[in-house]
């Protein structure tokens, strides 16, 4: 239906854009020439938007041609390029399966302004919230607001020759007035309200439209550089200062707008060490659908990698022999005190029994030699019995027991009793006086005892 063509061109007129002027005149002269024409030209296939490896759990999300708020179609037919609407689908399906690696594959001059920051803000909380690293890979250009999504990245990555920038906003105003007066047609409005219609008497933009739209246009652009400055972290004033100007990359990455230059295979290379995945051939097929038998990818680079992490691990697994040879060192140490210790215990607990034996034999020798001390102040009967009544005494108060016995003993021996008993009683005196002896001597034990 060729009608849809012209309401294409309505769109892309007297509306702000972010998008290269260069992208833009094609796109404008594409559709001018499909609408004097009046056919809407053949239906452009569309490309794979994204690819996904799940067990890499790494994606590529294309960004290619026009970028619009919603998907341009002609006759139920996909015009190609890029929607915000399309892309915020993509990414959250991308994030929900499981990617922790997405890819942003940029090949665009830009397109519509609508949205086109609510969008990139959208993915980038999405990426942060579930802790997904964005890549940003220029392959080609990435302009206007095609560079707005790629400011997004964690990394900006240019392939060589591409170009980035373009931070600025464009408005193409088409006005018809002189043609439609040359083709002899008159225009009329009957307007009510004074900026209803664009045009003044003589078919010009009139003055008051035009500082309209510039405010709104300068509205735009410093949204846009406040935008690119807080994701790349550069001052507001220095991303200005690119006056929206494209650059290659030498200069691209002096300005901040971009961190590192690699060609493509190089990026595959960078992408699949990023998830700690060796076969770069297989995640080249799988995620970017090269299959041209004969494409290869140069693995020297690799191969230098490959070199360094030998060398490392040989070192690696010598320290670890020596660490090995040293705690099996220190295992046998650890044995020697412990037997050491083994025979230390040994000895000790000899020692102790022997001491113990010491003092056992001591205190029979002490409690002997008390005996004997008894048996000298007192008959032999009672030496058992007083040795256990004094056995509480210190040796000092025993001593003075003994002492006192023995005193008490003398005393008696040289007393009356025992001189008067003669020649012809001797047994039966004998018997007498040791009975007083010996209940003397209980009744002093007894004394001593209680003064005590």
């Amino acid at each position: 239906m060729a009608h849809e063509i012209y309401r294409l061109r309505e769109k892309l007129c007297n509306t702000p854009h972010l998008i290269h002027p260069s992208s833009f005149e094609t796109i404008i002269d594409y559709v001018e020439k499909r609408c004097e024409d009046g056919e809407p030209g053949e239906a452009v296939e569309a490309t794979s938007r994204y690819s996904y490896n799940q067990d890499l759990q790494v994606a590529v999300l294309n960004i290619d041609g026009p970028l619009t708020y919603k998907p341009v179609t002609m006759m139920g037919f996909d015009c190609g390029g890029t929607s915000y609407q399309q892309l915020k689908e993509d990414f959250s399906y991308l994030v929900e399966s499981g990617a922790k690696t997405v890819a942003l594959n940029i090949s665009s001059g830009g397109g519509e302004a609508y949205q086109v920051f609510a969008t990139a803000r959208y993915m980038k909380e999405l990426a942060v919230k579930n802790e997904v690293k964005l890549l940003s890979f220029v392959d080609g250009m990435a302009a206007s607001a095609a560079y707005a999504l790629a400011s997004i990245g964690d990394e900006i990555i240019l392939n060589e020759g591409s170009e980035v920038g373009s931070i600025g906003v464009v408005v193409r105003l088409l006005n018809n007035s002189k043609q439609l007066e040359k083709e002899g047609v008159q225009r009329i409005f009957v307007t009510a309200g004074d900026s209803k219609v664009p045009f003044d008497k003589e078919g010009n933009f009139r003055e008051g439209f035009l500082a309209d739209l510039q405010e709104k246009v300068d509205f735009l652009y410093d949204e846009f550089t406040e935008f690119v400055a807080t994701n790349r972290s550069l001052s507001v004033d220095a991303v200005r200062a690119t006056e929206a100007k494209t650059f290659l990359p030498e200069k691209a990455l002096q300005l901040g707008l971009a961190d590192s230059v690699m060609n493509s295979e190089e990026f595959y290379t960078y992408l699949a060490d990023s998830v700690q995945r060796k076969e770069n051939t297989m995640l080249k097929t799988k995620l970017f659908g090269m299959n041209n038998k004969e494409e290869t990818i140069d693995m020297s680079v690799n191969m230098a990698q490959l070199e360094e992490l030998q060398t490392q691990l040989s070192q690696y697994e010598a320290q670890l022999s020596t660490l090995q040879a040293s705690l099996e060192e220190m295992g046998g140490v650890k044995a020697a005190l412990e037997a050491a210790l083994g025979e230390k215990e040994t000895a000790l607990a000899d020692a102790q029994a022997l001491v113990a034996k010491l003092e056992e034999e001591k205190v029979e020798q002490k409690l002997q030699a008390r005996k004997d001390k008894l048996a000298a102040v007192t008959s032999a009967d009672q030496v058992e019995a007083l040795a256990a009544s004094l056995s509480s005494l210190d040796d000092a108060a025993f001593s003075t027991v003994v002492g006192a016995m023995a005193v008490q003993a003398k005393a008696l021996e040289n007393s009356e009793m025992f001189t008067e008993v003669g020649d012809q009683g001797v047994e039966a005196s004998v018997e007498d006086v040791a009975a007083p002896k010996t209940s003397t001597t209980d009744a002093l034990i007894q004394a001593r005892l209680q003064n005590r």
